[in-house]
């Protein structure tokens, strides 16, 4: 199991690059924050437009592991292709968890630990 942490400056450019991305509507307007959610893990960010309207894009647990295995794709980090990929919140901030069922030169496999989806 691997786990990559994110700060909420790079959780906030990753979900922006692959909204962006996808073509995806974003509302006009500064994001003042990022919420996350721990159960189930979900995030929403909170943009202000100029007369200080809010909105608010929430986003589900499998489009942050999109954004964060994309946010590592477009600044080459290495990520194994195969092993499941999931995001939790750990101490406040998003994190990309990656298992793999083997692991190089062991041949035996090893269940899968429950984790919250």
């Amino acid at each position: 199991m691997r786990t990559l942490g994110f700060t909420e400056r790079e959780s906030i450019q990753a979900i922006i690059d692959l909204m962006r991305k996808q073509k995806a509507k974003l509302p006009v307007g500064r994001i003042i924050a990022l919420d996350l959610a721990e159960d189930p893990v979900s995030a929403t960010l909170v943009v202000e437009a100029d007369d200080g309207q809010r909105a608010h894009v929430h986003r589900t647990a499998p489009e942050l592991a999109a954004s964060l295995v994309n946010y590592c794709i477009e600044r080459r980090v290495r990520l194994p292709s195969s092993g499941d990929k999931f995001v939790e919140v750990i101490a406040g901030s998003l994190n990309l968890v990656i298992y793999l069922e083997t692991v190089a030169g062991n041949n035996k496999r090893s269940k899968r630990p429950t984790a919250h989806r």
